[in-house]
C-alpha cells in the first residue's frame, strides 16, 4: 500500500507541476528520464528572472537571468523532503555555491503539506531575493560566504534588503489570470513523524492544523497582513518576507495514507 500511496503522490504531484508551464510565464518544468506508465520521479526546474549568480572582485553582484534546479523524489519520498540540487552558479545564503550545491528545505514545513509547486514557488522567490536567512541564528545559512556577503556588503549597500522590500526582481511566479483561479493542494500525511528541522532556510511555517479557513481575494485586492508577525505582504509574495511564514490561502486539501 505503501507504494500505491507513492504513486499517487507523485501522479498528483506531475499534474501541479506541468500546471505551472501554463500558469507561469516565467518558470518551466520539465520532466527527467520519465519510465513509461509512471509518474516522474525527477524534475528540471527553470527560474527565467533576475538573480545572482555570483560576486565580482569588487563585490558587485553578478546578474544572470536563467537558473535551474533539480528535483528529486528519491524512494523515501514522500515520507521525507525531495533532494534538490541548484545545476546553474547561484549565490544566494541558503543555497551552496561550490560542492554539491544543495538547497535548504525546511522538513518540518514539508510534513506539514507543502507540495512540489510549492517548493517551486519557494525557490522563485529564494533567486528573487525575497526569501533568504544571511543571520547566524538558527535557522543557519547553508553558505556562510554568501550569508556573510549579504550582511556586510549587499543590506548596507541597498542591493539587497528583504526587511525594506529591496529585491533583485519582483516578477510575479503565476500570470495574473492564473493567480486568481490556481488551486493550491495541502497535502497531509495521516501520522506525521516527529522530527526535528535541519538547516532550514525559514522559520518554520504554521502546521496544517493551524491554518484557518481559505482566504479568497478578488484580482487586486490587498492581501491581509502576516498572521505570525503581522507584516505587510507584498501581493505575488508565497512566504512573508519577515518572518518565512507561509501566506498564501489554501483552498482544497488532499490527505494520503488515511
Amino acid at each position: 500500500m505503501s507504494g500505491n500511496r507513492r504513486q499517487l503522490r507523485l501522479e498528483e504531484e506531475r499534474k501541479r507541476l506541468e500546471s505551472i508551464n501554463s500558469d507561469s510565464a516565467y518558470v518551466q518544468v520539465q520532466s527527467v528520464d520519465p519510465l513509461p506508465g509512471r509518474a516522474p520521479e525527477r524534475y528540471r526546474v527553470k527560474f527565467l528572472c533576475r538573480g545572482i549568480s555570483g560576486i565580482k572582485p569588487s563585490r558587485e553582484p553578478i546578474i544572470a537571468t536563467e537558473h535551474e534546479v533539480q528535483i528529486y523524489c528519491h524512494q523515501d519520498f514522500p515520507a521525507d523532503v525531495p533532494w534538490l540540487q541548484w545545476e546553474t552558479p547561484i549565490w544566494h545564503p541558503n543555497i551552496e555555491h561550490n560542492g554539491q550545491k544543495r538547497v535548504c528545505v525546511n522538513k518540518v514545513e514539508w510534513l506539514a503539506g507543502m507540495s512540489l509547486a510549492d517548493l517551486c514557488h519557494q525557490m522563485f522567490e529564494m533567486v528573487q531575493y525575497k526569501n533568504y536567512h544571511a543571520e547566524l541564528t538558527p535557522p543557519y545559512p547553508l553558505d556562510s560566504e554568501a550569508a556573510t556577503w549579504v550582511r556586510e556588503y549587499a543590506e548596507p549597500q541597498g542591493i539587497v534588503d528583504k526587511s525594506r522590500g529591496i529585491f533583485i526582481d519582483n516578477l510575479p511566479f503565476y500570470k495574473p489570470e492564473a493567480a486568481e483561479q490556481v488551486s493550491r493542494i495541502h497535502i497531509v500525511r495521516a501520522e506525521p513523524p516527529k522530527t526535528t528541522a535541519f538547516r532550514i532556510k525559514i522559520q518554520p511555517s504554521e502546521t496544517a492544523d493551524a491554518v484557518a479557513s481559505p482566504v479568497v481575494l478578488q484580482a487586486g485586492a490587498t492581501p491581509p497582513p502576516c498572521r505570525k508577525c503581522g507584516a505587510v505582504l507584498a501581493p505575488d509574495s508565497q512566504f512573508c518576507d519577515r518572518c518565512g511564514t507561509r501566506v498564501l490561502p489554501i483552498v482544497r486539501r488532499v490527505t494520503f495514507g488515511a
